[in-house]
């Protein structure tokens, strides 16, 4: 049966641009002087930015881990490494507030969660081509840097039939923005979201994870 693009769940957020779908759920900076971690994050992120070393999976939960782990359909990434943001961020006030060794950690665990809760694995008949933004902040997890990520093309679009905006987790900061260091976040991510990197992914996975950074995680459809 021929796909009616006119009513299929999800087709017009997926071929909108995913900043505008967003501009609802973005950190409102003209309405505060700095960024808080939220409790969520304080409690489910932050206890996670360690260098301590991490066991496979197991019914062992450190801080910020659950058992059992959750399972979810998600979009694997090659690494996009925003460089000129990543220098930026380097070279301002905030770069000792910046997770950094979470860019190794994670550097081959990006992705962008396009099912949550579900174990079933849905094959791409072809690669696809996706355009990852540059830095989105939200108003929920307000710690985590975060790069929404759009179908490239039609057919991308088709393949994925994503029916919330894609966000693809890529930055932690370890504490609260405040001062000087505000504005520059704020101008930061101003100045590198329209930034656009093209992508090719071949498959998607099933992530099975005891942490919201999948650092203690596997693929059960390698």
């Amino acid at each position: 049966m021929e796909l009616d693009r006119r009513t299929e769940s999800g087709w017009e957020i997926a071929m909108s641009d995913v900043l505008a779908v967003l501009a609802g759920q973005e950190y409102e900076w003209h309405k505060h002087d700095s960024l808080r971690l939220d409790e969520r994050y304080r409690t489910r992120h932050l206890p996670l930015l360690t260098d301590r070393p991490r066991g496979p999976l197991g019914p062992d939960p450190g801080p910020g881990e659950f058992w059992p782990p959750a399972r979810s359909l998600v979009i694997p990434l090659p690494d996009p490494r925003p460089e000129p943001f990543l220098s930026a961020l380097a070279d301002s006030s905030l770069a000792g507030l910046v997770w950094w060794c979470g860019l190794e950690l994670r550097a081959d665990r990006v992705h962008a969660t396009l099912v949550h809760g579900s174990d079933e694995p849905r094959a791409l008949a072809a690669p696809i081509d996706l355009i990852v933004r540059g830095p989105w902040i939200g108003q929920m997890n307000t710690g985590r840097i975060y790069l929404p990520v759009e179908p490239a093309d039609e057919r991308a679009a088709l393949a994925l039939a994503a029916e919330r905006p894609l966000l693809a987790g890529y930055l932690q900061l370890t504490a609260d923005v405040m001062g000087d260091a505000y504005a520059e976040l704020r101008d930061l991510v101003a100045t590198f979201q329209p930034v656009r990197t093209h992508v090719r992914v071949h498959q998607l996975h099933v992530l099975e994870t005891m942490d919201d950074l999948a650092l203690r995680s596997r693929i059960l459809n390698p």
